[in-house]
């Protein structure tokens, strides 16, 4: 009787011992709190970044991995990945700027009447002018096309003796010109020569006449048109590759003047369909 009591008192007194001994293996764990954890990361970090400033290579002589072949490899194969986006950029801009070149271009000459009707009187005048171009591969070896956009002044007169008086009379007019010429250079036979063939559009801007005649003169009774259309050939020589020159000649197919508005009568029966030719420097960049 003495035992089973001393056994049911041994087995009660561990039972409430239980709770004080997990308590106390917990408080003596060996797993670390978030705060543990947490310093002990910084610590992992702080190792690693120790360990990347031992062991970094810039690629220069002075670097103590600049003899070792494994870290010379591992950079260049580094600094070839860093670069690849950059050098695509960079071959992208430089094949653009092959493809597209932008330029200025000046020129002057004289002009004519060659194609004319009712002509006699008149002589040759002069124009200047200048404006920008764009030169462009048309994806064929040494074709492109070259359009521009141009403001030129131009300058005619006339003089005819009518035995008793004379007529005289002179135009000045600006016009904005789209020459769209297409190029082909002779590069592969040593010759830094260009030719080129296409039309030129032109649109007049203002306009002005005088006509004189027994004494008496009067103003803006030649009219002019407001529009022309032409055909356009261009012989160049390059001198750099950056500077060239060319002499471009231009035969308008439509006439200078507006037979409807020509209030004089010298010229009402008169189509003049100019003939251009122009020498002109073109410096692209």
């Amino acid at each position: 009787m003495n035992f089973k009591k001393f056994s049911l008192l041994a087995a009660l007194t561990l039972a409430l011992s239980m709770p004080v001994f997990a308590q106390d293996d917990s408080a003596g764990s060996e797993n670390p709190s978030d705060e543990e954890w947490a310093s002990a990361d910084d610590a992992n970090k702080s190792s690693d970044d120790e360990f990347a400033d031992a062991v970094s290579y810039d690629g220069s002589t002075d670097s103590e991995f600049a003899d070792d072949e494994e870290y010379a490899s591992a950079y260049a194969k580094y600094k070839a990945e860093s670069t690849k986006k950059s050098e695509i950029e960079r071959q992208r801009n430089e094949g653009f700027a092959r493809a597209v070149l932008l330029g200025v271009r000046g020129q002057i000459g004289t002009n004519t009447f060659l194609l004319g009707e009712n002509d006699d009187g008149w002589g040759m005048g002069f124009q200047i002018g200048g404006g920008l171009m764009v030169k462009m591969n048309l994806g064929i070896k040494h074709l492109s096309l070259a359009p521009e956009l141009t403001f030129n002044y131009r300058y005619y007169t006339y003089e005819k003796d009518m035995e008793i008086y004379t007529n005289k009379a002179n135009i000045d007019i600006m016009m904005f010109e789209i020459p769209m010429i297409v190029r082909y250079s002779f590069e592969d036979l040593g010759a830094d020569i260009y030719v080129g063939l296409g039309v030129n559009l032109g649109l007049k801007l203002t306009g002005s006449s005088e006509f004189s005649t027994s004494g008496e003169t009067r103003e803006n009774t030649v009219a002019t048109s407001g529009m022309e259309v032409g055909g356009v050939f261009d012989l160049g020589y390059m001198l750099t590759r950056w500077v060239s020159i060319d002499v471009r000649v231009v035969q308008c197919f439509t006439s200078l003047l507006n037979e409807t508005l020509v209030a004089e009568e010298a010229f009402s029966k008169s189509s003049l369909n100019t003939f251009y030719t122009s020498l002109g420097v073109t410096f692209m960049f």
